[in-house]
């Protein structure tokens, strides 16, 4: 591929930020290509090249705010390790990505479309839901004893919503991020509630 077609991550990442303010200030209905490339300042060909249509554009950036969260998916469940080191691992795999405030922005936009096309609102769903990683870790943990869940599907809920509860829904209506502080204190909040309710004596 020639230097002239192959794609340039900065400029598709700058059309990204300017499509998430046009889509925030505007609404995905409303919003304009012909602003989001004057945005961006890129012209409307470039525009078209990385991003054929609003609806790929919308596509995109949640995927890539998908992208953003690859460090939670690795993280798996590691046999006699111990339960609240691990737990502490995955809050922050999730929380590291929180504090970001492109995240956060990315997050708004998707949520408020989300809200007003119910389609939408089920494709980016499955893209950005990461519960399951959260009720695998537990359950596995339960498995190998060191925690006692009868329901791992509710506590990975439970714990994940912990840390959504201070460090995400708040953030959505204010634009902030946590302080690095205020993350470690919400993380160690949260697994201690988790280890309270689920925790054997060996892991309290």
């Amino acid at each position: 591929m020639s230097d002239c077609c192959a794609p340039n991550a900065s400029k598709q990442a700058q059309i990204i930020e300017a499509a998430v303010a046009e889509f925030q200030e505007k609404g995905f209905a409303s919003a304009s290509m012909d602003r989001i490339s004057t945005r961006a300042e890129v012209s409307k060909r470039t525009l078209y090249k990385y991003f054929e249509s609003k609806e790929n554009l919308f596509r995109s950036i949640v995927m890539e705010l998908s992208n953003r969260f690859a460090a939670v998916r690795d993280i798996r469940y590691q046999p006699g390790r111990d339960i609240r080191e691990q737990l502490t691992e995955l809050a922050w795999a999730e929380g590291r990505i929180l504090m970001m405030p492109e995240v956060i922005a990315m997050a708004r936009m998707v949520i408020s479309e989300t809200l007003r096309n119910p389609e939408m609102a089920a494709a980016a769903q499955g893209k950005l839901d990461k519960t399951s990683i959260f009720v695998t870790m537990l359950k596995d943990a339960a498995d190998d004893g060191q925690l006692q869940i009868e329901d791992p599907e509710r506590a990975g809920q439970e714990f994940i919503g912990l840390i959504k509860a201070k460090a995400f829904w708040p953030m959505i209506f204010t634009g902030d991020v946590l302080s690095q502080e205020d993350m470690t204190a919400t993380i160690d909040s949260s697994i201690d509630l988790i280890l309270s309710r689920y925790g054997t004596r060996a892991s309290d």
